[in-house]
């Protein structure tokens, strides 16, 4: 079909204009617009497109409600030419704000419907919502039109009632286009939508977890105790649930700042955390799978390790007889040097891209028959960790102590970083698929190497420990002055969007829209 004009693209259709606006004392908001054009008809190339109910929709005074309410608009697309042709619909330009920020809702919801000439409403075509704030969004449609044929269509957009407040959809300032074209648009997407698609709850059972209650982390991941994509049980209501990805899955790679990465979860604020795995080969392609090639060189933890201080990614004074003064974050590690340097060679640039996300190098005190030490000094002390993943085998995201949160600002944790990049934790590396003195040659952080994680074990009174993973992939225990691979983390800011080229695989990694 090279040969016809409809190559052209714009087929333009429908401006959908909206506000919406917050009722004094009330919680709902409600949307609404002007409808301000007649009947129009747009021509381009072989096809014309005809708007029976006007340019824009028109919706007033519509509160949170079922489809049934929704703001419909009707039009046709007619092939005036000789030959067949194929069209897609978009739905573009859009415009979702709250104030003067950028705004996304998974409430307010659109459909499009195939209708007959009289605008009977026939078969449903596609759906979605404005979750992708104001990102193109594709319709699903690859439609064939034959010489002198008309189609006919509803669009319906509204607010969906959740049977909850919505705040959250207050306030919101929308507007936007359908068009119709004849060549297929790219159109970038959100990581994070893309990833909520697939993503299962991880407390029951699913297609590669067969236990009635969920994952087992006391158990390595396998085709039976997780492989995929996971939501976080008890995120999974919150506006930004947690989902992470664990086991052998092949659809976590992605290229960004000209390096490769796995992604490894999602944040609190919408954010996609990832992890370094090398450098992109000749063709674009993500596929180191093992040895040096997905880690920065070895480095010790910290080079000195005869005091508590020495598990901390900062630390404090050594020899003191304080906890406070023993972990205060006055002294960069030795890792976090190698980290700072190589993000400063590599990673400036890329910055607005980041979120100042926390990272947890975990010094919480934990007591029990083995370590009953304050964390002060030379004292044998036990850290959270160690009683979370070697006793307990219960991961979590939780950073207990404003001092361990690692940050840039100090809106959010310590602010004691240069730079948004640090390092997984042991927990993160649970999620994923690792268990202590558990070898697992079968998940995406495992290289056949050595490298570090972020959280302390323990300091049995002469030498300091943090958590690594090992070459046979199991989550264990070193001393901080043995040199053990290094993999830089960051986390993607929360709307960042990849092309619509990749799909995730080593082969075809997902590309951040620089």
């Amino acid at each position: 079909m090279s040969n016809i004009k409809s190559k052209k693209v714009l087929l333009l259709v429908v401006t959908i204009m909206g506000v919406f606006l917050v009722l004094f004392g009330v919680s709902y908001a409600y949307f609404t617009a002007m409808a301000t054009s007649d009947e129009q008809k747009v021509q381009s190339g072989v096809l014309s497109l005809t708007y029976d109910s006007g340019q824009d929709i028109f919706l007033e005074n519509a509160f949170p409600g079922e489809e049934s309410e929704a703001g419909i608009h009707q039009f046709a697309i007619e092939n005036t030419g000789t030959l067949d042709a194929t069209y897609y619909m978009y739905l573009d330009n859009i415009t979702l704000k709250k104030g003067e920020t950028n705004a996304q809702s998974e409430n307010l919801k659109w459909k499009l419907y195939k209708a007959n000439e009289s605008y009977v409403e026939q078969e449903e075509i596609a759906n979605g919502n404005f979750s992708d704030g104001n990102n193109t969004i594709e319709m699903n449609t690859d439609i064939a039109i034959e010489p002198s044929e008309k189609q006919y269509y509803i669009l319906k957009i509204w607010l969906q009632e959740t049977g909850a407040l919505q705040n959250e959809d207050q306030g919101l300032i929308f507007s936007g286009q359908v068009v119709a074209t004849t060549e297929k648009k790219a159109v970038n997407k959100s990581l994070a939508n893309l990833m909520k698609q697939e993503a299962v709850l991880d407390n029951i059972t699913s297609t590669y977890v067969t236990s009635p209650t969920g994952i087992d982390f006391s158990q390595i991941s396998s085709d039976t105790n997780g492989k995929g994509l996971y939501t976080l049980h008890g995120t999974e209501s919150n506006p930004n649930p947690i989902m992470y990805y664990r086991g052998d899955v092949e659809n976590n790679n992605v290229k960004f700042a000209n390096f490769c990465w796995k992604i490894v979860r999602t944040t609190e604020t919408g954010g996609v955390k990832l992890i370094y795995n090398g450098e992109p080969n000749e063709s674009g392609q993500c596929m180191n799978t093992t040895g040096s090639s997905t880690m920065l060189p070895d480095s010790t933890f910290n080079a000195s390790y005869n005091d508590n201080a020495y598990v901390g990614y900062m630390y404090g004074t050594t020899g003191s007889s304080s906890y406070e003064e023993t972990h205060a974050n006055t002294n960069d590690s030795t890792i976090k040097g190698i980290i700072d340097s190589w993000y400063e060679e590599n990673m400036t640039k890329y910055t607005n891209q980041l979120e100042d996300t926390v990272w947890c190098n975990d010094r919480s005190v934990v007591s029990d028959s083995t370590y009953s030490g304050t964390g002060a000094g030379t004292e044998a002390t036990g850290y959270g960790a160690r009683n979370r993943l070697y006793v307990n085998r219960t991961p979590t995201l939780e950073c207990v102590n404003e001092n361990d949160r690692f940050t840039v600002s100090e809106e959010n944790g310590n602010g004691a970083l240069t730079y948004p990049v640090a390092l997984l934790t042991a927990d993160e590396i649970a999620y994923a698929g690792g268990v202590r003195l558990k070898g697992n040659s079968s998940y995406y952080l495992y290289t056949g190497n050595y490298w570090w994680s972020l959280s302390p074990y323990s300091f049995d009174g002469s030498l300091a420990y943090v958590f690594r993973v090992s070459s046979t992939g199991n989550l264990d225990y070193n001393g901080v002055n043995s040199a053990r691979g290094v993999r830089p983390a960051v986390s993607l800011r929360p709307g960042v969007k990849v092309t619509s080229e990749g799909d995730g695989t080593m082969e075809n990694p997902y590309i951040v829209v620089e």
